[in-house]
């Protein structure tokens, strides 16, 4: 199940090729998006429950509730924007759903309702034995009680924020909580401090029905009852873990921080291998022979044939289209997909680590770069992890076809391909660059915040000013004397010679990224839509899909590539 409400913040950045030379009578331009593949929220996921079925809800950020029924997935209807952090049901109708501000949802079969309950307190766990006994716990001490009309509070020893409960009967109830406690009931149906053995946060309780009772929580503690008193048991790993389950005796599975999953039978526990991007787990169910996850930017995975994602809204930053080979997209927690024979599916790098730019001439030869100084190499078929003389967020990369490779990111860092090893250039700024781009032989062009612009040129990066304070996302360098910039608030520049030009946006809200196909140039940003510029008009290319739109590859109208929010990858249409 569930459970931490979170405050996501994401940096959004864009990709970086090089242009093809522009033509002087374009042919047939995109005009339209077609979406290939696309997740159904970027809401974070803090519970998830698994009906008897096989079926499995999970919800989170915003109201969110998804409905996976092995082959479809929907998003139902709620009345609450609240944060939901725990669901439940002895089937599919009734299901219950807690979560901020009091909120404790019911799911009949007219669809999901609001339930009277009486405290206003963070609901961070709902649980039951069957549709007349089910409880709800929460922060200050809260234990609901559901007798299948009404829910009223219990009496608890003490204010602790209580974050899970689990039982075998209606006299054998446990929850737990922030700084290790431990509840148990019941005792003429009151609710009693007992001794744990640690003071870490627990975040999730669960029970294999045979006597072994399992809780989890922060810096990867396990603790475990099984007929005595709770003890520690060694964890085969150091990070948060915020949910556990059990489908059976001695079968149990974690989960946590990083995509980590760990399985056991409660005492000896091992990591389990996961493939595809390792986003933050913030749930597990299991039901109907199935097991689930959950957790950020919509992440579901599955075990039906070893763990690995059937659903992702997270962000993809960049996409590469070479001219021939598997094109790639990479964005959110290493997450990847390529495009093999047509089709698009998971791909595996090797990294965990958000990646924001990847460039290069060749499907066999290119370079993605990312979070902590990440530095991905393709080469012989696999991929080869290159030193960065900078530890922190690398955001955008370009390769030029003079084999110039350069990559820019935060503090005002450049980094230089020396045919050996990456050198960092000195750069007049410390403003967060988030994109570079070049021309073969010329000048290499990045923008940033504030405003920022730098050049390189004579082998110096010399700041030029543009007049705007706001965040620029994309250049495009057509000549030695052209070059355009896109950015925030409908921002978009186009330079020839040394003069500056504002240009009337297509729209007064963010430019992710510009780029040439065939001699037409190309914005994306907010809405779902991209604009091709056509003399001094901009023309609509719509998508139907109204998600934030972050980059553009391809250099043929033939094959256009677009991705961003909710994982969505676009194919351009003549």
């Amino acid at each position: 199940m569930k459970k931490v409400a979170l405050t996501l913040g994401l940096a959004t950045m864009l990709a970086c090729h090089e242009s093809p030379v522009t033509v002087d009578a374009p042919s047939r331009p995109v005009t339209a998006l077609r979406p290939v593949r696309y997740g159904l929220t970027n809401a974070t996921f803090l519970g998830a429950w698994t009906a008897p079925d096989g079926r499995l809800w999970v919800a989170g950020q915003e109201g969110v509730i998804g409905q996976w029924d092995g082959s479809s997935a929907i998003i139902e209807t709620t009345p609450t924007r609240e944060t939901l952090t725990g669901i439940w049901g002895p089937g599919a109708t009734p299901l219950f759903a807690s979560g901020s501000g009091g909120t404790l949802l019911r799911r009949l079969a007219s669809g999901w309702v609001n339930e009277p309950v009486p405290s206003a307190e963070i609901l961070l766990d709902v649980w039951g034995l069957d549709a007349t006994n089910a409880w709800a716990v929460g922060t200050g001490g809260t234990i609901l009680y559901y007798d299948g009309s009404v829910w009223q509070q219990q009496p608890v020893p003490l204010p602790a924020e209580l974050w899970s409960t689990w039982g075998s009967s209606a006299q054998s109830l446990v929850a737990v909580g922030q700084s290790g406690v431990i509840l148990e009931c019941c005792d003429a149906g009151r609710w009693a401090q007992v001794t744990s053995p640690t003071t870490n946060g627990l975040f999730d309780v669960a029970g294999d029905g045979s006597g072994r009772v399992v809780a989890v929580g922060t810096a990867g503690t396990i603790v475990v009852r099984d007929g005595g008193s709770w003890r520690v048991v060694p964890s085969p790993t150091s990070v948060n873990l915020f949910a556990v389950t059990s489908d059976g005796p001695g079968r149990f599975v974690a989960v946590g921080d990083g995509g980590r999953v760990i399985s056991g039978d409660g005492v000896n526990w091992t990591l389990v291998p996961v493939r595809g991007a390792l986003e933050n787990l913030r749930a597990v169910s299991s039901g109907g022979g199935r097991r689930h996850a959950a957790g950020w930017y919509g992440t579901v995975l599955s075990d039906s044939s070893g763990w690995e994602g059937i659903g992702s809204g997270a962000l993809l930053f960049d996409v590469h289209v070479p001219a021939t080979g598997t094109a790639l997209a990479v964005g959110s927690g290493g997450l990847a997909f390529e495009r093999v024979a047509g089709r698009w599916q998971r791909a595996a790098l090797p990294t965990s680590n958000t990646l924001y730019g990847i460039a290069g001439p060749l499907a066999a030869s290119r370079l993605v770069v990312g979070d902590s100084g990440t530095i991905l190499r393709a080469i012989g078929g696999g991929w080869r992890r290159e030193a960065s003389p900078f530890d922190g967020l690398l955001r955008s990369v370009w390769w030029g076809s003079d084999n110039r490779q350069v990559i820019v990111g935060a503090g005002g860092t450049v980094l230089s391909w020396n045919g050996s090893a990456w050198d960092r250039a000195s750069t007049p700024t410390s403003a967060t660059l988030r994109h570079v781009h070049g021309m073969r032989g010329g000048d290499i062009w990045a923008v940033g915040d504030d405003g920022t612009a730098l050049r390189l040129r004579s082998g110096r990066w010399q700041q030029v000013s543009t007049a705007v304070s706001t965040t620029l996302r994309g250049v495009l360098v057509r000549s030695s004397t052209e070059l355009w910039l896109v950015g925030d608030e409908g921002v978009v520049l186009h330079r020839v010679g040394e003069q500056w030009r504002t240009v009337t946006p297509p729209i007064p809200g963010a430019l992710r990224a510009v780029r040439e196909i065939e001699g037409y140039i190309y914005v994306i940003g907010e809405g779902g839509t991209a604009w091709r510029r056509e003399g001094e008009q901009w023309v609509a290319v719509e998508s139907g899909l109204p998600v934030l739109l972050l980059a553009i590859g391809g250099n043929s109208a033939d094959d256009v590539v677009v991705v961003g929010e909710l994982a969505a990858i676009l194919a351009g249409m003549r």
